[in-house]
Parts: C-alpha cells; structure tokens; sequence
C-alpha cells in the first residue's frame, strides 16, 4: 500500500453561467489553490431509530439527499477576485476601456444582482492527485480579501453545490498569467467624491480624499449573500434544485492605522459619511501601449465608523478601526473594478 499525494492535482472552472443549474459548461480556466480538497458530503440522513421494528437497535439508513460545502484560499489576483466575486454578488459589466490601443485589456465591474433571486452556477473539476472529479451546479457563497504589511494579498472564497460528484476526463485549463497582488499595491483612501457610473465606464472617486497608506499595517473585507439551497418537492435526484441568496447580503469591513491623529474618533462621534476606495495596483498590462495595469479598485460609496477604538502595537499606538458599510442611493454598497486580459465572467 502506498500514500497518495496531491501534488500534482490541480483546480479548473468555467467562467461561463451553466445554461440551467447543474448542467456542466466548459472549463475555461484553473487556479492554484490552498485548503481542503472538495467532496460531497450527505445533506440529510434518515434512519429507523424512531420507529419500532421489533429490534434493538437500527437497522436500516438511508442518504436523503446530498451537499457540497467546499473553500478555495489563494493569493489574490485580478482573475481570481474577479471570478469569485461575480459568483457571489452576481453581476458583472464588461468593456473594452481602449480598445483601440489595448485591444486586449478589459474592464469588469461587480456589483450585487439585486433582481435575479436565483445565483448563477458554474461548473468545476478538481484533479486531487487520485482521480478528476467534476461538481455542476457550483455556486458562490462568501469572498474575502484581506492583506497586511509585508504580505501579499489573500483571497478566501467559500462556495457549494448541487451535491453531485462526477468522474471526468477533462484537460487542466490554463493558468492565467497574471501576477499575485501584494502590499506594496495597496492603497487605502477615505473620503472624496463618487462621479459617473458603470453604465458610462467612468466611475471615480474624486474630491478631495485622504490617503492612509502609509498608515495601514491590514485590512479585511467580507461580502456573504446568505445562499439558501432548495431541494424542490418532485425532485427525486436527492441533489439541490436551485440555489438562491438570502434577503440581503452581508458585509464587514475593518482595518488597523497607526494612529497619526484623532481623525477616526472624530469621524466615529460625527457619524460622519465617506466614500471608502481600497485601489489595489499591480504590474502593467505590456500588451498595445501598456496604459493600464492588472488591478482591482473595491469602492465603497457610503461608509460610516462603527468603531475606532485605540490599541497598541509594541510601543506604537494604533487603531484599530471597524466600518459599516451603507447602501447609498445611486451607487449602492459596494462596486468592484477590475482590469485584466480576461475577456468575461458570467457570460
């Protein structure tokens, strides 16, 4: 008998939605990845403990139906936020900024999907080093982002699915050539204005905002859209019907400054309201006239402080500071652009 090891498994995905839930797509891509390998689990087991059989103890069990609840941890990327994300919040806008100049280079806007109910799936297949096993009907649950000094910055994507596990023969797609992001790309800016829109493909902050840069050691940013599977009555497959997300999404957001000055505890006694931009910039994109670079702008129109409250970091004071992210009017509650060469998510 020997050990088996996943050193050579790999991860692919499609990027387009699943033309009905649970029917597989086509993979068009793979990402490396960290954590727990995937597996269906049952969802709901039933037994004979309840009724009386004339024996002692059990003696029948049956496997109601099945569930898949798996993570993907990585480096994060503009690919790989940009994938995850859509499959969470839902809806995604795409153009072409230049496509004169850098044909190549598109631009993805992220935004939650406040009118289809109903999630999209995608399909994936997971090589774990054993046998290739593909699961339809994958759906996003949660992203989160977060980084620090010193570090790169990480992705944690938590997802389901229809429960059904399937042997497959696919090739591993291609790994996106995109660099990892890292601290030395993060930028943290409070306050300023929001102007134009995604529908436009000029949306800025502008203004006059703070940038607290240099002042960040981490930040950490959460979005859940309270997925609910449902196994629909009439369906015999013991695997989910459909999946939809719950009635609102959920959001966290905090961050910890080395303390400069009495700002954040002003702003928390105001109530005071800013745009929240964290503009993470990674290398040029070297294709056409290399304008653009590989990056990922998650914009928050309407943020208040929920707490600052003073900590200490060895001998250096710091804040460590908590936000509550408002659904502002016209630009929602959070915006997620992306610039890559991935021509769509979600198609």
């Amino acid at each position: 008998m020997t050990t088996k090891r996943i050193t050579t498994g790999w991860r692919g995905f499609s990027t387009a939605k699943e033309s009905a839930y649970g029917t597989p797509t086509a993979l068009a891509t793979a990402f490396n990845f960290e954590g727990p390998i995937t597996d269906v689990q049952p969802n709901e087991i039933q037994t004979d403990e309840n009724e009386i059989t004339g024996l002692n103890e059990l003696a029948m069990q049956e496997i109601l139906n099945w569930k898949l609840d798996g993570s993907h941890q990585q480096r994060a990327m503009p690919h790989n936020m940009a994938h995850f994300l859509s499959m969470v919040m839902g809806k995604v806008t795409t153009d072409q900024p230049d496509n004169t100049n850098d044909p190549t280079v598109y631009r993805h806007y992220i935004e939650r999907d406040l009118v289809n109910i109903v999630l999209p799936s995608l399909t994936m297949v997971e090589y774990d080093g054993i046998a290739a096993k593909r699961f339809s009907g994958l759906f996003g649950k949660s992203v989160k982002i977060s980084g620090e000094r010193g570090d790169f910055v990480k992705l944690e994507a938590q997802f389901g699915g229809m429960g059904k596990e399937e042997s497959n023969s696919d090739s591993k797609p291609t790994v996106a050539g995109e660099s990892y992001l890292r601290y030395g790309d993060v930028n943290f800016i409070r306050g300023g204005s929001l102007s134009g829109s995604v529908g436009s493909g000029d949306l800025a902050v502008g203004g006059s905002p703070t940038s607290l840069q240099g002042d960040l050691q981490s930040f950490e940013w959460t979005i859940d859209n309270q997925a609910q599977t449902i196994y629909e009555m009439g369906d015999s497959s013991s695997y989910v019907s459909r999946v939809e997300r719950g009635d609102k999404f959920n959001q966290s957001l905090s961050a910890v400054f080395e303390m400069q000055d009495d700002t954040h505890k002003t702003g928390l006694i105001n109530g005071s309201e800013y745009v929240m931009n964290i503009p993470i910039t990674g290398a040029v994109i070297a294709d056409g006239v290399g304008s653009y670079n590989f990056s990922c702008d998650i914009i928050f129109p309407k943020v208040v402080y929920k707490e600052a409250k003073k900590d200490r970091d060895g001998e250096i004071v710091t804040v460590n500071a908590e936000f509550q992210v408002l659904e502002d009017t016209t630009y929602g509650s959070v915006i997620v652009k992306i610039i890559n060469e991935q021509a769509a998510y979600l198609s």
